[in-house]
């Protein structure tokens, strides 16, 4: 099914701090039966030691991914000068990240990139990796990073084959057998036989010995991710509970999670109580009024202060969608 870009840039963004807001909910005891439709991020006061719920401390990586937007959208363009300045203006110590960020938490703070740079895949894969270099661990360990972005990318160019889409990100890392590579062949294999998730997290950790237990977290977040979206990728809620119950570093996953179901989804795919519930959350807000202007930065609007709106009612698809760009 076809959505607009705004509503995809919505969904994935929008989605990603969703997964996050659900992730703390439910780690800290305080939602509703995983079961039930609707999980109010409110419904309960915390205990004195707890933060209010009104207020969840978000990942650094959100933060990064949010100081990111405010970049592109100013300036129109990658400019890590810039981008690292905000970090600093917003909370100094989100400096203190730079080169310890292993794969998956890259990938959660380069969101961004994979949705303004997505109608072209050699530019996305090189923005990415100058990007991710500047806060990733080891600055050659891109490949999650460009598996999540390159999944969102064929969603907004409407070309995302559920059934193939981890065959083709394993032709796009090459021959080399990685960690991840590893582990995304073992999801595939998983979501075809239909395996569980208590399956799934203890066949993907188990690695051969020639691989050892190199980066085990981080690649089993992205791995759980892409397991967590593919198993079920029309339901947003299933996807991003499935994630949080997954038990690897939950809110990175379930970020990587909400972004992947929100922009194949939309924002509509994602619950009506979710969404209420995190627009009382002043991070949720400020969040939609950035991924608002980050589309009218991506169609070629100059002035932000002259948008009116009206270009949120137009119809707007990737480049060759509706038709060929000029």
């Amino acid at each position: 099914m076809q959505h607009s870009l705004l509503c995809r840039f919505q969904g994935a963004l929008l989605g990603s701090l969703i997964g996050e807001l659900v992730s703390h909910h439910l780690d800290q005891g305080l939602g509703d039966s995983v079961g039930r439709k609707s999980l109010q991020f409110t419904k309960r006061q915390p205990k004195p030691s707890q933060s209010p719920l009104c207020m969840p401390k978000l990942s650094p990586w959100s933060q990064i991914a949010t100081c990111g937007i405010e970049s592109l959208i100013d300036t129109g363009r990658l400019n890590l000068d810039d981008w690292i300045s905000r970090c600093s203006q917003t909370q100094p110590s989100l400096l203190e990240l730079k080169g310890k960020a292993q794969s998956s938490e890259a990938a959660v703070a380069t969101l961004q990139m994979a949705l303004f740079f997505h109608e072209n895949q050699e530019s996305l894969r090189q923005h990415l990796v100058q990007a991710a270099a500047i806060w990733q661990l080891e600055t050659d360990a891109s490949a999650g990073v460009w598996a999540i972005a390159t999944a969102m990318a064929l969603t907004l160019t409407e070309t995302l084959n559920r059934t193939t889409l981890i065959p083709h990100i394993l032709r796009g890392l090459g021959t080399e057998q990685t960690i991840l590579t590893y582990r995304l062949q073992q999801v595939q294999t998983l979501i075809e036989a239909g395996a569980d998730l208590e399956t799934t997290t203890r066949k993907v950790r188990r690695l051969p010995a020639n691989l050892g237990n190199r980066g085990d977290a981080s690649d089993m977040a992205v791995a759980l991710a892409f397991y967590c979206f593919l198993y079920t990728p029309e339901d947003f809620r299933l996807c991003v509970i499935r994630a949080v119950r997954s038990g690897y570093q939950n809110p990175i996953t379930a970020a990587l999670t909400g972004a992947l179901a929100g922009v194949y989804n939309g924002i509509n795919g994602i619950p009506v109580s979710w969404r209420v519930a995190a627009l009382k959350i002043p991070v949720f807000k400020k969040r939609q009024k950035l991924t608002d202007q980050l589309l009218a930065v991506w169609l070629g609007v100059y002035d932000q202060n002259q948008i009116n709106g009206r270009y949120k009612q137009a119809a707007v698809a990737a480049p060759n969608i509706i038709q060929r760009r000029l």
